[in-house]
């Protein structure tokens, strides 16, 4: 079997494949120079050398046409079973994966310019008709699957409808049939062509008469494509094959100068700062943290921070993820995550260029930022003057300014007292008695009662100061100083509070966003 021609054949068929090759053998092996075709299903065409080799090959090259991603493979045979060869082969496996499908349900005016321009980008197409004379290669010489059918059952009769696929619908009057039948397929993309009273009829029709769920109708975009004044079939199209491309690589369709702007950098990862990023994040900011190599965060389940001791942490539903390069930092923001990256002194600012930073460190003081890092430089809390070392200072003193932007001046100075929580201000934080390792003994979530030991520093041990729960509690192994904050209680008790962004930070995480929603608009100073 010629494995060129059985590859040209998967890819005419749309089919995911592996392609494994030897690239390098070192002493005794079965094979030095072979080449073997992997399906996801584990069929093979040709072959590697056979026994454990081929056996581990044909399962890595499974795993990665899953991810759909290539990589090499080093296996030595002197301890694989079945081989005493004595030698080591290296293989590389490169997953040709499939294009991405577009199913077009209609083949009128629409629908045809949507195919040729579609079959430029890439898309595998396959046409949905109920009248034969529309569903010819002659009039979609770019189709590679037709399903015709007298009546729209038999047309969907023989079509698969899988995660990966978009669909579009522009029938000549049977869209109402063809919606009820399609909206609870795993499609990722369903496109109705239509005006917006059609459009909100039909969704009405199938929220209350057909009980689709609201995640259901999330897939369905109708009016179709994005807005760019269409008028044309052919500038329709344009709008049209622009969205499903933003469904399918899951981006915002923000244009790339506004996705310059679109960056914010955030000084910090503790739990305020977190607050901060969440709120930019749902907000539709791409945010890069920068943290030092050992935050000391105290309040961890609900803090970025812990992405540098465990690689990723989530808050609320956000992931964060640690990054070892900016170019790395891009990749985790595109594809729609929080970049951390352990940049204490904001070396990356400079060769990240963002449109916004964030000093959210909360020391009280400045730790080296400066107005003429970004266009617009936004500070919290005390150690800061709007107009000079920064454009903004968000007030974090709780009461009746908590929240407050600033555009000049100062936030109300540290008082060094935290604040009242039932009626418990200084007593809720406890400190170090003396220096050395912190050792955690209790977990944030605890319920804990006064006197109850919760950490201990070196030998000694150190009691709750009240009762209420564990909300924040240092992470183990960290060296601190006498005085330093190693634990917080919170006297109301409510466990969930641990899990959750403090009403603080996200009142402070709001003006922020206000702030740069501001800036934005041209409104900020104005």
């Amino acid at each position: 079997m010629n494995l060129f021609e059985k590859a040209a054949e998967l890819e005419r068929k749309n089919i995911a494949f592996a392609l494994v090759t030897i690239t390098k053998s070192e002493g005794s092996t079965p094979r030095s120079q072979a080449r073997m075709i992997v399906l996801a299903d584990g069929t093979t065409f040709g072959t590697v050398g056979g026994g454990a080799s081929e056996f581990a090959a044909i399962q890595r090259a499974q795993v990665l046409i899953g991810q759909r991603r290539s990589e090499s493979m080093n296996m030595s045979l002197t301890v694989a079973e079945g081989h005493n060869c004595g030698g080591a082969v290296e293989m590389f496996i490169e997953v040709i994966a499939p294009s991405s499908r577009l199913i077009l349900i209609g083949g009128g005016h629409v629908n045809l310019e949507i195919a040729r321009l579609a079959a430029g980008c890439s898309f595998y197409i396959e046409l949905v008709e109920t009248r034969a004379e529309f569903a010819t290669q002659q009039r979609f010489p770019w189709v590679s699957a037709f399903h015709v059918g007298a009546t729209v059952e038999e047309a969907l009769a023989t079509l698969q409808i899988d995660s990966d696929c978009a669909l579009v619908i522009a029938t000549h009057n049977l869209d109402k049939q063809v919606l009820e039948r399609v909206i609870g397929s795993p499609a990722r993309y369903i496109g109705m062509l239509g005006s917006r009273t059609k459009v909100n009829g039909f969704r009405r029709y199938l929220r209350d008469e057909k009980g689709v769920t609201a995640k259901a109708l999330q897939r369905f975009h109708s009016p179709i494509g994005l807005d760019i004044g269409s008028e044309t079939p052919e500038q329709i199209a344009v709008g049209v094959v622009a969205e499903i491309m933003m469904v399918l690589h899951n981006t915002d369709g923000r244009s790339l100068s506004r996705k310059a702007e679109n960056l914010v950098i955030v000084r910090g990862a503790g739990d305020l700062a977190t607050g901060v990023i969440c709120r930019l994040h749902r907000g539709g900011y791409r945010v890069l943290a920068l943290e030092t190599d050992q935050p000391t965060t105290i309040r961890r389940t609900v803090a970025f921070s812990e992405a540098v001791y465990n690689q990723t942490a989530t808050v609320e539903g956000i992931v964060c993820r640690k990054a070892l390069s900016d170019r790395q930092a891009k990749s985790i923001m595109d594809a729609g995550e929080v970049a951390l990256l352990c940049d204490a002194q904001g070396a990356s600012i400079q060769s990240m260029r963002p449109a916004v930073v964030v000093d959210a460190i909360i020391a009280k003081r400045n730790m080296g930022t400066s107005r003429d890092m970004a266009p617009l430089v936004v500070a919290l809390g005390p150690g800061f003057t709007a107009g000079e070392d920064c454009h903004v200072v968000v007030e974090t003193q709780r009461g009746h300014d908590l929240g407050r932007i600033l555009t000049t001046g100062r936030a109300a100075d540290n008082t060094g007292v935290p604040g009242i929580i039932d009626g418990f201000g200084a007593e809720r934080v406890i400190h170090a008695p003396l220096a050395g390792v912190f050792k955690a003994i209790a977990s944030i979530g605890d319920m804990v009662t006064k006197g109850q030991v919760v950490c201990r520093i070196g030998s000694v041990d150190v009691p709750a100061t009240i009762n209420g729960v564990l909300r924040g509690l240092l992470h183990d192994g960290l060296q601190v100083p006498k005085g330093f904050k190693i634990a917080d209680i919170d006297p109301r008790g409510i466990v969930g509070h641990c899990a959750s962004v403090s009403d603080k930070a996200r009142a402070i995480g709001g003006a922020v966003l206000e702030a740069i929603d501001a800036f934005h608009a041209n409104r900020l100073f104005s």
